[in-house]
């Protein structure tokens, strides 16, 4: 059987830590433990901190997030019933060509509007953006889509020679 005491590799690191703690003198371990007391408290502290700022944090952003989530609950909800709606009938025809003829008047649009085949043919001058915007609208509203579309700048307007078509 052999006496000689474990080496450091041998000994666990609870092992050597408790011999390292006594081999330091006594004025040097009390100098660690208020060194480790003051580590402590500002721990606590910082995480206090910490916890104060955040809690005032939520405190600001849950009353934000609660009125988000009503927000978005009641356009769930109104989404829904839009749905369960059936879709307002497009006029065909005749009253087709009269409210695409209406909608580009009340525009401002300087457009001549006739009924070509299966859809409509528009001939004239307008602003370009508000030419889209309006071809847009149409599109959305209407269910019409471009055929087939001619524009040539002309200095703030453009002419305009287009066919537009019912679409699903």
């Amino acid at each position: 059987m052999s006496t000689t005491p474990p080496t450091a590799a041998a000994s666990g690191p609870f092992t050597r830590l408790a011999a390292a703690w006594q081999a330091r003198s006594p004025r040097e371990r009390r100098l660690l433990r208020v060194a480790a007391a003051v580590v402590g408290v500002a721990l606590v502290i910082a995480a206090l901190d910490w916890s104060q700022t955040q809690r005032a944090r939520l405190g600001r952003s849950l009353p934000r997030a609660a009125a988000q989530l009503e927000q978005v609950q009641e356009a769930a909800t109104e989404i829904a019933r839009l749905r369960a709606q059936p879709a307002a009938p497009r006029p065909t025809g005749p009253a087709l060509l009269e409210t695409v003829q209406a909608s580009a008047k009340s525009r401002g649009l300087g457009l001549v509007i006739q009924p070509a085949g299966d859809g409509l043919q528009l001939k004239g001058q307008a602003g370009f953006d508000d030419l889209v915007a309006w071809l847009a609208a149409l599109q959305a509203d209407q269910g019409l889509r471009v055929l087939r579309l001619e524009v040539q700048q002309q200095g703030a307007v453009a002419s305009v020679d287009a066919v537009l078509a019912g679409g699903s």
